[in-house]
């Protein structure tokens, strides 16, 4: 299934008007995506929504909505709404994806406490961590990129190994001893023999 793309009701450069004008958070982001995708058509859908932090829902029906009804359909005229914008701006979540590469201060992984704490910090608002929770995934963070500790542990776990290599011997003990079991059994098969030809 061919990729939505906007109609060419406006330009490039004007889109870039309409979303330099925007009053709201979320007209600015509807404005950006419809520029991305009038400049760049084959710009990957999942990175734009990341950098958003928005659906693919939100996304297609942005761009039928743009499509059917022309630029007035992206401008919120409700009176009175301000919208409410999201807790991160496209630039903070750009920088909240780039803070996530690195481990945390203090170390550890990033939880979705410590991304709260990062995000007051840098919009002077409280979250809840369940809305930071959000952004983590929207962001496709996995706690994989702080793995800087991953070869201590390695480390830990061959010193494991090599005082283990007397556990490793046992185990090799353990298959011997069930081949004396084997031949016990044997043993035992031998008075049932000697019984039968009795």
């Amino acid at each position: 299934m061919k990729a939505l793309v906007p109609l060419p009701h406006l330009t490039a450069d004007e889109l870039l008007q309409r979303q330099r004008r925007a009053s709201t958070a979320d007209e600015r982001d509807r404005w950006f995506a419809l520029r991305t995708l009038t400049q760049h058509p084959q710009t990957s859908r999942t990175a734009l929504l990341e950098q958003l932090g928005r659906s693919r829902r939100w996304l297609s029906a942005l761009i039928n909505r743009y499509n059917e009804h022309g630029p007035e359909a992206v401008t919120d005229h409700r009176k009175g709404r301000a919208g409410q914008p999201p807790v991160l701006n496209a630039e903070q979540r750009a920088a909240l994806g780039a803070t996530l590469q690195s481990p945390p201060d203090g170390g550890g992984e990033w939880t979705a406490r410590k991304v709260a704490e990062w995000i007051t910090d840098q919009t002077g608002r409280s979250i809840n961590p369940s809305t930071a929770w959000l952004y983590l995934k929207r962001l496709g963070y996995s706690g994989q990129k702080s793995r800087s500790a991953h070869p201590k542990a390695a480390n830990q776990e061959e010193q494991t190994g090599q005082q283990n290599g007397s556990g490793r011997r046992a185990k090799s003990g353990h298959s011997t001893s069930r081949t004396s079991g084997s031949s016990g059994a044997g043993t035992k098969r031998g008075p049932v023999r000697k019984t039968a030809s009795e």
